[in-house]
């Protein structure tokens, strides 16, 4: 029993000092997060390609972006954001030549630029909610097969819809939630989802799966 005693006060001597160390570090208010993943952008594969048109590109492509948050209070912070994600799709249209049908390849990308600005709330030391408004602009690809040349080989026109040319933007809001864990005194891991929904056209336009790096300062 005495020797029981013993240990037990060295484990307790023993953790003293970190809990002490933990209560008495100062809380980081700054935040800067890196984040790549996966995107699923329900809205552009909603296209479908036709004989004169093609614009569908895939469910699943990449998002990446980055983020820079300040706490307020114990729990709460805001934040500004940006996250850029590309879907893509290979268009191959045939045609017939000396040796055969032939393929010429197009490579369609789907582009969306996500401004984000948002307030995170804290519900457990490793989970986090967060919601806030969406600025979002689109760089959208087109192309339309045409007549093949005197030369035999077949004629596109590709065009692309942006922002500088058909004010491709919208506004909306997002919100998710975010798992993370320190590695570091100063650093992060966590897994982040997102969803962004357009106010202004009334339609989900994407989803977000992306592991998170967050360097508190």
């Amino acid at each position: 029993m005495q020797l029981k005693k013993i240990l037990a006060g060295l484990l307790l001597a023993g953790s003293g000092p970190t809990l002490a160390q933990q209560a008495d570090a100062p809380m980081r208010r700054v935040g800067v997060q890196v984040h790549y993943g996966a995107v699923g952008n329900f809205f552009a594969s909603s296209f479908r390609d036709t004989p004169y048109e093609l614009q569908h590109v895939r469910l699943l492509g990449t998002a990446g972006g980055a983020e820079v948050s300040y706490r307020v209070g114990q729990r709460g912070t805001v934040a500004l954001g940006y996250t850029r994600s590309v879907n893509m799709d290979e268009k191959h249209i045939p045609y017939q030549s000396t040796v055969g049908t032939r393929f010429t390849d197009f490579r369609l990308r789907y582009v969306n630029n996500a401004f984000q600005a948002l307030y995170e709330r804290e519900l457990t030391p490793y989970f986090k909610a967060h919601a806030g408004l969406l600025y979002l602009t689109t760089a959208s690809q087109t192309i339309y097969p045409g007549p093949l040349s005197p030369f035999g080989s077949p004629t596109a026109t590709i065009y692309e819809s942006n922002r500088g040319n058909s004010y491709a933007e919208e506004g909306g809001v997002v919100a998710g939630l975010e798992y993370s864990r320190p590695i570091d005194t100063r650093l992060r891991l966590g897994l982040k989802v997102r969803g962004y929904y357009l106010i202004s056209v009334s339609t989900f336009e994407m989803l977000t799966l992306t592991p998170t790096l967050t360097y508190q300062l």
